[in-house]
């Protein structure tokens, strides 16, 4: 690798080149201490840049400047979004499927043999045409929806990063610009939540921490400051440290990555590289990740596979008997050999071996799960379910624990302020207006320490920008008819001293002002319980100051619980004037949030402020439960405010266990590396050696987490333990999320939903799912979804294999007694290919039934083909087998022949005019039988053989009304009319049966004249009896194979 020294950027021309630039960059990214800061130090420091890059810090670019020239010498920060794949590239991916390639292998020798040595190869190509043809409506059909997909994601993404805009400093003023309009030079506002969208220069830094594991995989979160702290942090580390090999991150960074997200704190940055010239626009594409194969996927694969392997020696093995039996008929002479004959009949032998291999494989089962899917992924979308990665509805049918958040989620987030809590006293809303008016004084510290502690506003437009709850104590301070927030805000701007935005850990935001000549004053606004314990001191409406007596402390503390209990979030307001040693204790970091934010603070009130449940969210967390399903609420309200909202919508009872994000640290002592169990260890995020993360004491979690319903006051690490110890306990865990630090939690959970319309790009980058309306009952949708799709897959299995289980065992009967499969070819053709396709469509996509929700979720671990599903498959085969067998070897005995036994094309039956002559074509001892007919186009294909096949192919038919039920039920018509396609499909099927039985003729192996009406009401009645025949299985227990982790799951 190029080792990269560090020296000063030079300026070239009028501005300083992108190459110079660009290696300020790769030097932070291969720093081993403070490699970037020296550069920037050797330069002449960070004002330097002013010069370099032709702007002036406070007043950033001049709107009147020709944006041309620094994009012809920077180049442009407008992204050419990756498109999603071409069609014919998914086409292409698919194809290279196992699979599909063996299948159309065999498709491929079938037709070049059935179109040059076949008896009849003016129809003999057909079968393998179909398989390939089979092949490509499979392709075909899975390219569509995965294209739909792909390009539903890339427009939600377009829609999404066209909303994206980014504050910058032009002539002095801030404005609202789309990230593509964002040149080197300007001056880039960041805060809490946003991906950088460039490389920069931080100029100035309010506790700013950001995550880069986007490009280094590493998921800590790093100091970031601008340059002047960075050289103090140098000093003083310096003092006393040496630095060491594992030093690199000892010193905060001033430079910021593009594609990185900050995680706390806010500043403003220089950009320095836009565009293709960025860190992650150099990098992008470079590392493209493989989907993971789903679990279906695998047990699918591996079932085919597992037939795939039998059905070759089934197959081989029948060829070698034929083989065997043609040489002893020549060795003891009851066949002679003729060149022409011999060889020919050698290789139908052959053929007949493939088409036992295709009659054994199930290869309607790949677009059966194509169908689907697709089907399924549609109709989920519509349910406001957008699925990203297919396998994640496949694992929502076995979801048994859902995480969710409160707000948004399972609230409706329309915030409103509804009670005030002044001096121990609370007031209604409707109060408030009037006690307001006559104390405008203590009016001016409320309005202030709203104004000044919150980003939330509405623009010209009337649009919201800006968090729910912020916006929801401006539009209280807009109902006062204090509409001056953002005069304020302007006002102060030129004399804020310090800020410390909003943390999650923190539980608060704060700004320090200079209030007025004399007077230095910080505001402070926070978790209500948090704010309460930092102030020694209240504010009355009267404006006075007054110290906290334990009386009132506990008065307040019961206000503060009071209204959590009516499911109100309460927010505390506080302020303080600062003495001079306190403001000099600004200076240092380390010590300004315990000293300022946390001690001696003056109450301004408490807000109480109130998110309503979704309507429907308690009929569904009804639902999860019916379903066994367990929900569990993890959100940022203190504990009581949680447990009355959680109680309200069923989530919670009297019996439930309510912890702290704190408590439930401490009680399970966070995550470790399972390897090392310490929190910090020297695994690596690589191959080979990847750090594998563990609930530190799953002991105590197993303890609790039965009873765990609430997780309040919690942080998104606390979802993260909460998730990998569920999984860690065997647990099936969907969880949601809407912030860019829950991320982590998305990816490590087994199905990840983002919210659609409040999540963040990077939440929904990581998520498998997108809620396009971000509430809760469309993920109990995605679970009935994903329990439909592997029911609807059994479906077909217990139908498919019922089918090629008769077909394989009659087939290699055939070949082995008469010298022939008792289904020609093309017949097959129709049984294994067609009536498969119509059956996928049929079964497939059987809508999902409400009862789904009260039964238990698919366990990972149970084989895909339950004990009831063994039992109808064996059950019904051995019916069909035995029906079909006793036809062939003795149909003339007792199947009627009603057709005009004078017409040539109706053989009579020797020994019983009325009966059908044998369609035969050996006999079983070698000789001929009805085979110089067949070949005769005088005589054509038995009326008894095409008995034999109606009646199978009807067979299958009714059967395939019995395998949509798949749990023993007694009544199999049940919801058959809901099915969409079921009833349609199966009676065009029939149709086209009749079709070809009737005027097939030659072409499908059927009888010239096909079958007279009374034969056909005899091959319904014994078709038929597959239905009366399945109550007789009920009868029957379950075959005793217990459900075990099979071959399926790889």
């Amino acid at each position: 690798m190029e080792i990269i020294t560090s020296r000063p950027l030079i300026k070239a021309q009028k501005f300083v080149s992108k190459e110079e630039l660009i290696k300020l960059v790769d030097i932070y990214m291969d720093r081993t201490f403070d490699e970037d800061i020296q550069v920037i130090e050797e330069t002449g420091g960070i004002k330097e840049f002013e010069n370099l890059l032709m702007v002036e810090f406070s007043q950033g670019l001049k709107s009147d400047e020709d944006p041309s020239e620094r994009i012809s010498h920077f180049g442009s920060n407008k992204k050419t979004d990756k498109e999603p794949p071409s069609f014919w590239k998914m086409c292409w991916q698919i194809f290279k499927d196992k699979i599909l390639i063996t299948l159309s292998v065999l498709g491929f020798i079938s037709l070049v043999i059935g179109a040059t040595l076949a008896e009849h190869p003016e129809y003999g190509w057909i079968e393998g045409f179909s398989i390939l043809v089979s092949v490509v409506v499979i392709v075909l059909v899975t390219a569509i929806n995965d294209y739909k997909k792909e390009k539903k994601f890339f427009e939600l993404q377009s829609i999404h990063k066209s909303r994206q805009h980014f504050t910058i400093l032009r002539d002095g003023s801030y404005k609202t610009i789309h990230p593509d309009e964002i040149l080197v030079g300007d001056i880039l506002k960041i805060d809490q939540g946003c991906i950088i969208p460039v490389d920069g220069v931080i100029i100035t830094s309010h506790h700013l921490q950001v995550n880069e594991a986007s490009l280094t995989g590493e998921n800590d979160n790093l100091h970031k400051a601008s340059y002047e702290k960075c050289i103090k942090k140098i000093e003083e580390y310096l003092e006393n440290n040496v630095p060491g090999p594992n030093s690199k991150h000892d010193i905060p960074s001033p430079i910021c990555i593009s594609g990185t997200n900050v995680v706390e704190g806010a500043g403003e940055i220089l950009v320095i590289a836009v565009g293709e010239n960025s860190k992650e626009g150099r990098i992008k594409g470079l590392s493209i990740g493989e989907d993971e194969i789903s679990p279906l996927k695998t047990k699918i694969d591996n079932l085919i596979s597992r037939i795939s392997n039998v059905a070759i020696a089934i197959s081989f093995t029948s060829v070698f008997v034929l083989y065997i039996r043609f040489f002893i008929e020549l060795g003891v002479g009851t066949t002679t050999w003729d060149t022409d004959d011999g060889i020919r009949t050698l290789i139908e032998f052959v053929v007949e071996g493939i088409i036992i291999l295709v009659v054994s494989i199930p290869e309607g089962l790949p677009l059966t799960v194509t169908l689907t899917l697709a089907y399924a992924v549609k109709k989920m979308q519509q349910d406001h379910n957008l699925v990203k990665k297919i396998r994640a509805c496949e694992i929502m049918g076995g979801a048994d624990t859902i995480c969710s958040d409160k707000t948004g989620t399972l609230t409706k987030n329309e915030m409103e302020v509804k009670s005030f809590s002044i001096n121990a006293i609370i007031y209604q809303r409707s109060e408030l207006s009037q006690l307001f008016q006559n104390h405008d004084d203590y009016l001016g510290f409320f309005k202030d320490a709203i104004s000044l502690t919150t980003t939330a506003r509405i623009d010209e437009d009337k649009r919201e920008i800006g968090s729910k709850t912020e916006l929801a104590m401006i539009k209280f301070l807009d109902s006062l008819g204090i509409t001056d927030y953002q005069f304020i805000r302007d006002y102060y701007k030129g004399k804020i001293i310090a800020k410390n935005p909003f943390s999650s850990v923190r539980k608060r935001s704060s700004i320090i002002i200079q209030y007025n000549e004399d007077i230095k004053r910080i505001y402070v606004l926070g978790a209500s319980e948090y704010i309460l314990s930092s102030c020694t001191h209240t504010l009355t409406p009267q404006a006075t100051i007054n110290r906290i007596r334990k009386i009132q402390r506990t008065k307040s503390n019961k206000d503060i619980n009071e209204m959590a209990s009516e499911g109100l979030r309460t927010i505390g307001l506080a302020f303080k004037d600062l003495s001079e040693s306190e403001l000099d204790q600004v200076i240092n970091i380390k010590n300004y949030h315990a000293s300022l934010e946390e001690t001696d603070l003056v109450l301004i009130g408490v807000l109480g402020i109130y998110d309503p449940p979704r309507d429907e969210v308690q009929k569904a967390i009804e639902d999860c439960k019916a379903a066994s399903i367990k929900v569990r609420m993890v959100t940022g309200d203190n504990k009581d405010t949680a447990f009355s909202i959680a109680k309200s919508i069923g989530i919670a009872n009297k019996n439930s266990l309510v912890l702290s994000g704190e408590e439930f640290r401490k009680e399970v002592e966070g995550i470790v590396c399972e390897k090392h169990r310490t929190e910090i260890c020297e695994c690596q995020n690589s191959k080979g050696n990847a750090r594998i993360d563990v609930v530190g004491n799953i002991e105590r979690f197993k303890e609790i987490i039965d009873n765990l319903d609430v997780l309040a006051r919690s942080q998104p690490e606390d979802k993260y333990i909460l998730v990998t110890g569920l999984k860690q306990l065997g647990h099936v865990v969907a969880v949601t999320g809407d912030g860019t630090n829950d991320a982590p939690a998305l990816k490590k959970a087994n199905i990840g939903f983002a919210m659609g319309i409040s999540g963040t790009e990077m939440a929904r980058e990581a998520a498998d799912i997108i809620l396009l309306d971000d509430n809760f009952s469309s993920i109990v949708k995605a679970v009935l979804w994903g329990r439909s799709i592997y029911e609807n897959i059994q479906r077909f299995l217990q139908f498919q294999l019922s089918v090629n289980l008769t077909a394989v065992v009659v087939a290699i009967v055939g070949v082995v007694s008469i010298k022939s499969t008792v289904l020609t070819a093309v017949q097959l053709l129709w049984v294994n290919l067609i009536m498969n396709t119509f059956a996928s469509l049929a079964l497939a996509t059987e809508s999902p039934s409400e009862s789904l929700l009260t039964r238990k979720p698919n366990s990972p671990k149970d084989s895909i083909i339950t004990n009831l599903m063994y039992k109808h498959i064996f059950g019904q085969s051995f019916l069909q087998i035995s029906v079909i067998l006793a036809m062939v070897f003795a149909g003339e005995w007792f199947l009627p022949e009603y057709g005009n036994t004078s017409d040539m094309s109706v053989l009579v039956n020797p020994d019983d005019s009325s009966m059908v002559r044998s369609g035969r074509p050996y006999h079983l001892d070698g000789s001929k039988d009805y085979i110089d007919f067949y070949d005769d186009p005088d005589y054509g294909p038995s009326r008894h053989f095409t008995y034999i096949f109606n009646i199978f192919v009807l067979f299958q038919l009714f059967n395939e009304i019995n395998s949509r039920k798949l749990r023993d039920e007694w009544w199999i018509f049940s919801n058959i009319r809901k099915s969409k396609f079921f009833i349609p499909i199966w009676l065009f099927t029939f149709v086209v049966q009749v079709i070809m039985v009737e005027f097939g003729s030659i072409a499908m192996s059927c009888h010239q004249e096909g079958l007279t009406v009374e034969q056909w009401f005899i091959c319904v009645a014994w078709a038929s009896s597959t239905l009366v025949w399945r109550f007789v299985l009920l009868l029957i227990p379950p075959f005793n194979l217990k459900s075990r982790v099979d071959e399926e799951n790889g």
